[in-house]
């Protein structure tokens, strides 16, 4: 591109430069920072920048005119003069609407032309995490860590984590990097988890949710609750996220998970037993149990951690080496209660891996399941049994294709399925990431 093609950011990038220099005035650092990113963003020519600026560049001119209305009623009150004020502010509004609809031109699509095939995944992304970021901010924003130490700290962590959720689509959106991607995404999700757990233990309480310690065994959401009577909220947020993504929250949010799916990839599959399934049952049914049964008893606080602790951070290792030996995932498939909630509840989910095209009967996506959920009568039918997890790696080991995320398994839902669920994916992994959450 030429000499003037080179300048087709600047406007936008002056629009979030004055933007930014206004909420600086106004008292509103984080909202700078943000500013002042996207205005760097501005002069990167990925496709997604493009569809940012377009979303946020109307807002910015919607402040400026708030902001004109507002100086000019306060003007008037004081009986000073307000017309050079409003033609100034109203200026640097009508700038920022025409710097957004120079966006639309051909040349600024073909400045912003990196990754076009994952934009809308990226740009989706970035959007799921911010609405579920900025109500937790504006309800309760000690949820958010930095908030806790840094007045208007929680509003930059959530500006970050929309910028992981656009980079965590982007490596989710591409075939072949998407496995490996979604493996090293997963562990840092543990790591990030059980680090902050060991932060809130041994340096600073406030690392922590709530500021109390819950112990992190993913039977326990729905356990603790009916122990204490109370305290819902992860169990209402594992609800809302398998609600968005299926039983996704399996094979990409759960932070015990990745540990036993990375065990079960050190050897090949081999055939689980049947009694596999019967005995994660009996389990779930045992811990509701046994819940009730210490809040009706009266059982202390010690009885109910040393019964958690037996039912996870004991039987893990355990889980890990039969995984390790065996090829599948036996702490999934036959020890976590949680998962079979998620199985269930993922039904109510939209998602299905299904085939859309004819299949070669190589056998790749049979071979590259842990979970079971691929086997010659799935091929039959196109569709993987419930324990799926919608991890996907069936779906981009499949030379043919052949195999795809879609709504409700309807196969001309393809094209935009893949696109929606990934954003959904990354947005809730990035919000999870980027939250206090013991």
């Amino acid at each position: 591109m030429g000499g003037t093609s080179r300048l087709i950011p600047l406007p936008s990038f002056l629009a979030f430069v004055l933007a930014g220099a206004h909420f600086w005035r106004a008292d509103w650092p984080s909202l700078t920072v943000g500013c002042g990113i996207t205005a760097l963003l501005a002069w990167t020519r990925f496709a997604w920048v493009r569809q940012l600026l377009l979303l946020t560049l109307p807002l910015l001119a919607a402040r400026w005119i708030w902001t004109t209305a507002q100086f000019v009623q306060i003007r008037q009150l004081l009986e000073q003069p307000w017309q050079r004020l409003a033609v100034i502010l109203l200026s640097v509004a009508l700038f920022t609407v025409l710097t957004a609809l120079l966006l639309l031109r051909q040349k600024t699509l073909q400045w912003y032309c990196r990754k076009e095939d994952t934009a809308n995944a990226q740009t989706g992304a970035m959007i799921v995490c911010l609405a579920l970021l900025l109500p937790v901010w504006f309800m309760n924003p000690q949820l958010l860590v930095l908030e806790r130490f840094i007045p208007q700290g929680g509003l930059v962590q959530i500006i970050l984590a929309a910028l992981w959720a656009v980079l965590a689509a982007g490596w989710l959106a591409g075939r072949q990097q998407a496995p490996r991607a979604r493996m090293r995404l997963w562990r840092l999700f543990s790591l990030v988890f059980f680090g902050q757990l060991v932060l809130g233990l041994a340096v600073e309480s406030r690392f922590l949710l709530t500021g109390s310690l819950h112990l992190p065994v993913p039977g326990l959401i729905a356990a603790g609750p009916i122990y204490r009577g109370g305290g819902w909220f992860m169990l209402g947020l594992f609800g809302l996220s398998t609600l968005l993504v299926g039983a996704a929250w399996c094979s990409q949010l759960c932070y015990f998970g990745v540990w036993d799916a990375t065990a079960a990839q050190k050897s090949k599959s081999s055939p689980a037993p049947v009694w596999l399934p019967r005995l994660r049952l009996a389990i779930l049914a045992l811990t509701l149990i046994a819940a009730l049964a210490l809040r009706f008893t009266g059982a202390s606080t010690v009885a109910a951690l040393s019964c958690g602790l037996l039912l996870g951070l004991l039987l893990l290792p355990c889980a890990l080496l039969i995984s390790r030996a065996r090829g599948y995932a036996s702490y999934c498939r036959g020890l976590c209660p949680l998962g079979l909630l998620g199985q269930w509840l993922g039904r109510i989910s939209p998602w299905r891996i299904h085939r859309i095209g004819p299949c070669c009967r190589c056998h790749a996506c049979i071979r590259v399941c842990r979970q079971g959920a691929m086997t010659e009568k799935t091929l039959e039918s196109g569709t993987p049994t419930m324990a799926c997890h919608l991890c996907r790696d069936c779906a981009n080991v499949c030379p043919k294709q052949a195999l795809a995320v879609t709504w409700f398994g309807r196969a001309s839902s393809a094209a935009w399925a893949g696109s929606a669920f990934t954003a959904l994916l990354a947005g809730l992994h990035a919000a999870f990431l980027f939250m206090a959450r013991i």
